[in-house]
């Protein structure tokens, strides 16, 4: 059993581009909706920068301090939330169908992805490391080729 947690880069990642994004959404408002009243405006901004620095300064690291991954041979576990942690369970046998998404840059940024596809739910490990999502990669190669059941032997014609 392997526990992995969300690579840093990427909470880094989102506390920079959080505010960046509000900071774009405030100017199109600005240059778009110019017809509504200044006080308006002003309140929108205030609103959407108050929400941004939140966001990254608060609600980002309290959720990136409880996301986990537990990995064995018989289950994989995701915990993951802020006041209510919420904890996905998926049996390795289960697992159907998997990929690693990779963002641009993703050793650096952290923005790595294993979607986990079972049957009739799907299990997403985010913001991973670029390792420790070849490790897992790896890993559930190893799992599911190993379980997987072996051909019947053919039988010859006489």
């Amino acid at each position: 059993m392997k526990q992995y947690f969300a690579d840093p880069h990427a909470q880094y990642t989102l506390q920079i581009a959080t505010p960046l994004t509000a900071l774009a959404l405030i100017l199109l408002i600005w240059y778009f909706l110019i017809f509504l009243p200044r006080w308006l405006l002003w309140c929108i901004t205030l609103l959407l920068a108050a929400a941004a620095i939140a966001l990254s300064t608060l609600l980002i690291p309290m959720w990136f301090c409880t996301i986990s991954y537990t990995i064995s041979d018989t289950h994989i576990t995701k915990k993951c939330g802020i006041l209510f942690v919420r904890e996905q369970t998926m049996r390795t046998q289960s697992v159907q169908f998997s990929s690693v998404f990779r963002t641009p840059f993703s050793g650096k940024t952290g923005m790595n992805y294993i979607p986990l596809h079972a049957y009739g739910g799907t299990i997403y490990l985010s913001f991973l490391s670029q390792q420790d999502a070849e490790e897992i990669r790896h890993f559930l190669q190893e799992t599911v080729y190993r379980r997987s059941p072996s051909p019947p032997p053919k039988k010859e014609a006489p």
